[in-house]
């Protein structure tokens, strides 16, 4: 299984905005939760992605105990609702943020970006700035900087919203695929 959550639960004071969930999803498995606004989806994401600590419950990403283990550990991919792209940089670089981090070599970086804005078709944007590109183009951008490191685990926390029927369909077709290691 690529992410198991047993018995989660998660408390902001005297609401309770996730109660004692389970589930399991398989390794390229492409699975969407559903529920009404406030029903505790967001939370969920947050916890397993380790941007919140439950009150109860386990999480475990591909076999292993991810409950305990900080954000920067577990090698998740996360698309906030609300993109959370850095203004002061261009596309390329939003992208490139989590290799560069990492310390991957430059030339692997510019591959990746390449490989990505290919992907989310917007390729020759790359030099332009979040501002200078439309609500989707932003969020596309984010897809591809949480995909470009490569993570065993993706969430996306509302992604589609705002595409077009046919650029969704793609991305959600090719996002399991540029998750994979090269060979």
């Amino acid at each position: 299984m690529s992410i198991e959550v047993t018995g989660l639960t998660k408390r902001f004071n005297r609401f309770t905005a996730v109660r004692d969930v389970s589930f399991q999803v398989k390794t390229g498995s492409l699975v969407a939760i559903l529920g009404p606004s406030g029903s505790g989806k967001s939370t969920l994401l947050r916890i397993i992605a380790g941007l919140e600590t439950p009150d109860s419950g386990d999480v475990k990403l591909t076999g292993e105990e991810a409950t305990s283990l900080a954000a920067k550990d577990r090698n998740v991919g996360f698309v906030f609702q609300h993109y959370a792209l850095f203004k002061h940089m261009t596309v390329e670089q939003n992208i490139a943020f989590g290799l560069k981090v990492r310390k991957v070599p430059k030339e692997k970086i510019n591959q990746r970006v390449s490989e990505l804005l290919k992907l989310i078709q917007l390729d020759g944007l790359g030099k332009r700035y979040p501002s200078q590109l439309s609500g989707g183009q932003r969020q596309r951008v984010a897809l591809a900087r949480a995909l470009a490191p490569r993570p065993r685990v993706l969430l996306l926390d509302e992604p589609f919203a705002p595409w077009t029927p046919k650029c969704a369909m793609n991305c959600a077709i090719g996002s399991p695929a540029c998750m994979k290691k090269p060979k």
